[in-house]
This record gives structure tokens, C-alpha cells and sequence, in this order.
């Protein structure tokens, strides 16, 4: 069974304090090696414009794989949850085995 993690965020400390854009692409692989390291697999990654927020929809093998991603990703200052949002960073559980339609 697989799980779905659904978040917005905002680039954390490191990317806000990256003055090039090797600086800002080197912290991009360190992003998607931490989620490909737990497992994860991006579905949909894009931006909120009006609310100047990250957005992504990533697959993983389970809910703990998900959740240590997250916990990684904050940690290491490369993403900020903003409690101010309308809809915080969160991690939606989704059994992906069920038919919808």
C-alpha cells in the first residue's frame, strides 16, 4: 500500500540564504535526495503564486517514510512550514489502492 503526501511550504533558511543559482540547484538535489531516499517518488511539484508557496504531491512506500522526508526536509532548514497559510504544511494519508470512480 503507498501513502500520498500532500504539502505546501515555503523554501527554508539554506535556499533564502543562497546567493546563486548553483547554490539554489545544488540545494534542489539535496531536496529531492532526501525524498528519494525515504522512498518517495514526486507525483506533481509547482507553486502557489498567489500565496508564494511551494506545492507538492509525492508517493511513498508508507506513512513513516512520508512523515521522516518531512521531518528531514525541515530539519536540514530546506523547507518552512508558514502557520499563517490557510492550509498549513500537512501530510494527507491516502490509501492509493482505492478506486475513487
Amino acid at each position: 500500500m503507498t501513502y500520498t503526501s500532500i504539502s505546501t511550504n515555503r523554501p527554508g533558511a539554506r535556499f533564502q540564504e543562497a546567493k546563486t543559482q548553483a547554490e539554489v540547484e545544488a540545494l534542489m538535489v539535496e531536496v529531492w535526495s532526501v525524498v528519494t531516499a525515504n522512498g518517495g517518488e514526486s507525483v506533481f511539484a509547482g507553486a502557489d503564486l498567489a500565496r508564494g508557496v511551494n506545492v507538492s504531491l509525492t508517493t511513498y512506500p508508507d506513512a513513516a517514510s512520508a512523515a521522516k522526508s518531512i521531518v528531514e526536509l525541515t530539519v536540514k532548514q530546506l523547507l518552512a512550514s508558514d502557520a499563517k497559510l490557510s492550509f498549513k504544511t500537512a501530510l494527507w494519508i491516502i490509501n492509493s489502492s482505492v478506486n475513487y470512480l
